[in-house]
């Protein structure tokens, strides 16, 4: 008896305890949210607004550096959703609507979704680990007792680049995609490059785009807030950083992941024509 009571107990603790940590999580989140989303929007006339200099070198990093990996494996999976499509719609006798699947299942799901776990990986990872280094450093500290905001100076020109950059490297990534799947169709199903691009254009709709920016935007903020976050709360040293590296990429896949089935729920289905 005694040993299925400190069963439940153990039970019971371990849920609170994980309850405790996920709401502590979650509201130490969007109060660093409030604060980014503050400056950003009211700095400019408060006079206490982002850095410039330091936004324009994270959207860089967020930007331009990263367009490698991510035309790398858009690229190669635009490959393969046209292998695998290509196949069935050819069992079907629909071959050539290839570039009708192609263009909405790369723009509205696959592009956004793929883009935002691969830089959560290449970014979210960095800012953790970044910030959790400054933190240990106590450098945070220092521009605290200088009476500077380390959430203005640090944490903002960051999220507000992931922000900014994950559409426009999504966008581009997108395009990738697309010529990947144009290669399938043209070298294993024996599509016309015309045809292809043809039956994508007309497949695809403003409305499509929109929705994969709103995705591509969202992810974005995921990733700078989760990934400055979880640097902000790093103790104990290099181990700790690890930690957080780890913790930050780990819950922003996560997050993303169950963002996007909300989202395609009310885009797709609950609001289609938004």
């Amino acid at each position: 008896m005694t040993g299925t009571q400190d069963e439940n107990r153990s039970l019971v603790l371990t849920v609170g305890t994980v309850a405790v940590d996920a709401v502590r999580f979650v509201g130490g989140l969007a109060l660093m949210i409030r604060e980014t989303l503050a400056y950003a929007l009211l700095g400019p006339f408060t006079g206490r607004p982002v850095r410039v200099k330091e936004f324009f070198n994270q959207a860089l990093r967020v930007g331009p550096r990263s367009l490698g990996v991510v035309f790398l494996v858009n690229f190669f999976i635009g490959i393969i959703l046209a292998l695998i499509g290509g196949n069935v719609l050819q069992v079907l006798g629909f071959t050539r609507y290839v570039g009708n699947l192609m263009s909405v299942g790369i723009v509205v799901e696959l592009g956004p979704l793929l883009t935002g776990v691969i830089m959560t990986g290449y970014i979210g990872a960095a800012l953790a680990a970044e910030i959790g280094t400054m933190v240990v450093q106590e450098e945070t500290t220092a521009l605290k007792t200088m009476a500077l905001d380390p959430i203005r100076h640090v944490v903002a020109p960051r999220v507000i680049a992931t922000i900014l950059m994950v559409p426009c490297v999504t966008l581009v990534g997108n395009v990738v995609g697309i010529l990947g799947g144009l290669l399938v169709s043209t070298t294993v199903l024996d599509l016309t490059p015309e045809l292809y691009l043809e039956q994508a254009w007309l497949q695809l709709e403003a409305a499509d785009v929109w929705k994969g920016l709103l995705k591509a935007s969202i992810f974005g903020a995921i990733i700078g807030s989760v990934g400055c976050y979880q640097g902000l709360r790093v103790t104990g040293g290099a181990e700790g950083v690890g930690r957080a590296t780890t913790n930050a990429v780990v819950s922003s896949i996560i997050v993303i992941i169950i963002t996007d089935a909300i989202l395609n729920y009310f885009l797709l289905f609950a609001y289609p024509s938004a």
